[in-house]
């Protein structure tokens, strides 16, 4: 491809010498209550789209884009009325998605029939479709690292008829070609013996596959795992895992999902300080109601809220009501193992672990809660 000379910008050059050493820049929590969320879906209700796609992004007044609810996550709330279907899509973006109202069908490589509470995922450039195929308005939260792509300016969105039915394009090359300049053909020459090692281009470009099916989670398979009682010995918190995401450990590469919850009648939290991490938290609480302290600032919340309850490098802590909670927390966990900078802090007076790189902290089986 030629290019036409051009001139470009000039570089900016700026003095860093005396800089101050770097901090984490905190975000505020904030909080979504139910009857705003609520009216918000009476609004998309009432909207018309074309491509059937009634949806709202509710986004933070630090977002640095116009989509964020965490400097790199989205969390939108969509709409479908009974019968309606969306257009085909893809995104480079990972997905994942919770119903709190009603139920429907998502085709996105496989179908799956989803009602409330459930959670899924959609990979990133599958195509795929929303069909309410209830009686009322299906209503689901989605959640998106579209504000980190868009922040790194390639994001990239599709919407048509024709998507579903796209061939693959043809890279013009013969079989001999792929054959011979492939992964598993390429050099890969050991360098150091320290383990430094030289590589062809066809490591960048001929990846190993892993398989990244839409997951699903069905509510009604997953609360029954949840403490049923106090002292019952059931867990309180369970990790969605998704094998795609292998050591990291999440629900899609970017973030995981976690579904929490104590029952009524459980000895309240009394500690005075919370943990903190460098990965945002989101929690959707699912019943109950109670408060959380964010930075020493004190949220109070109830069932059908959504709450930044967690900003990253915050201190926090939740602290339940006496009918008990259960809450989804969504959290870019594996998206920051896999760029190296998961700090972790379990107790304040306790050691600042980077998980993944050192020594992971044991001995826990839920926040600030230490295994008997």
């Amino acid at each position: 491809m030629q290019g036409h000379p051009t001139e470009l910008g000039a570089p900016l050059f700026v003095d860093h010498c005396h800089r101050p050493t770097a901090a984490p820049q905190i975000w505020d929590p904030l909080l979504v209550t139910k009857e705003a969320i609520d009216a918000e879906i009476e609004r998309l209700i009432a909207a018309a789209p074309a491509n059937g796609r009634r949806r709202s992004v509710v986004v933070h007044p630090a977002s640095r884009t116009a989509n964020s609810f965490t400097p790199g996550t989205a969390v939108s709330i969509q709409v479908l009325l009974p019968g309606e279907a969306t257009h085909p899509a893809r995104t480079n973006a990972n997905q994942l998605e919770i119903t709190i109202r009603g139920g429907g069908r998502i085709n996105a490589g496989a179908v799956l029939d989803v009602s409330l509470h459930d959670v899924w995922t959609v990979p990133p450039m599958q195509t795929y479709k929303h069909l309410n195929t209830g009686s009322e308005p299906w209503v689901r939260l989605t959640y998106s690292n579209a504000p980190l792509l868009e922040l790194l300016g390639v994001w990239l969105e599709e919407e048509a008829e024709h998507i579903a039915a796209a061939e693959p394009a043809k890279d013009g090359l013969s079989e001999r070609q792929r054959a011979q300049y492939a992964r598993e053909n390429a050099p890969d020459l050991a360098l150091t013996a320290g383990g430094a090692r030289l590589r062809g281009y066809e490591f960048l470009t001929d990846i190993p596959v892993v398989p990244n099916p839409a997951m699903h989670w069905p509510w009604h398979l997953v609360a029954p795992h949840l403490s049923q009682s106090p002292g019952d010995g059931k867990r309180t918190i369970w990790l969605l895992y998704h094998p795609a995401t292998e050591r990291r450990n999440g629900t899609t590469g970017t973030y995981f999902a976690t579904i929490g919850g104590c029952p009524p009648g459980t000895p309240p939290f009394t500690g005075e300080r919370g943990h903190r991490h460098t990965s945002a938290a989101i929690n959707y609480h699912i019943e109950g109601f109670g408060s959380s302290v964010v930075d020493g600032v004190r949220v109070n919340w109830k069932a059908g809220d959504l709450l930044l309850s967690a900003p990253g490098w915050s201190e926090h802590a939740h602290y339940p009501g006496e009918q008990g909670w259960k809450v989804l927390t969504v959290q870019d966990h594996p998206l920051h193992i896999a760029m190296g900078s998961l700090l972790w802090q379990e107790k304040f007076d306790g050691p600042i672990v980077a998980l993944g790189a050192q020594e992971g902290q044991k001995g826990y089986v839920g926040p600030r809660t230490e295994g008997a």
